[in-house]
């Protein structure tokens, strides 16, 4: 076998093995922690995290979350149905005075009408490499 066959396959087999060890990495990392909630205009809490609307979510109309998670650094927010992705939402919360977070979302149209939503949280801390990701569900009107 020629040098240039050699390393050809050298290569290919370091980057089959670096994604292989990049996504291994990646899975171990992602936990996703969920939140109960039943009534997310009345807020709910996991450990520090709280999560609140402002008004009761609907589809294509503009509604306020706030999150409190202390020590955060940023805050992101996205929402899929249950078990179907519902395009590129991803919101990125403004931290408030108070030390707060806040976002307008709005949540997209479900042509089959369904109303059951995953509100998939992500938080970086400071004191964190990677971001927590929790999971909320909630329903609309």
């Amino acid at each position: 076998m020629s040098f240039k066959r050699q390393l050809r396959w050298g290569i290919a087999l370091l980057l089959v093995l670096g994604s292989l060890g990049y996504f291994w990495l990646k899975s171990s990392h992602d936990v996703i922690e969920t939140i109960v909630c039943d009534d997310i205009v009345q807020g709910c809490a996991h450990g520090d995290l709280t999560v609140r609307a402002m008004t009761l979510p609907t589809t294509m109309r503009a509604f306020e979350v706030r999150i409190s998670s202390p020590g955060a650094e940023s805050v992101y927010a996205s929402f899929d149905m249950v078990d179907m992705q519902m395009g590129m939402n991803r919101y990125r919360f403004q931290r408030q005075p108070d030390g707060g977070w806040r976002a307008m979302v709005t949540l997209p149209v479900c042509i089959s009408g369904r109303s059951d939503w995953v509100m998939l949280i992500d938080i970086k801390h400071s004191s964190q490499a990677l971001p927590t990701h929790y999971q909320l569900t909630l329903t609309t009107q």
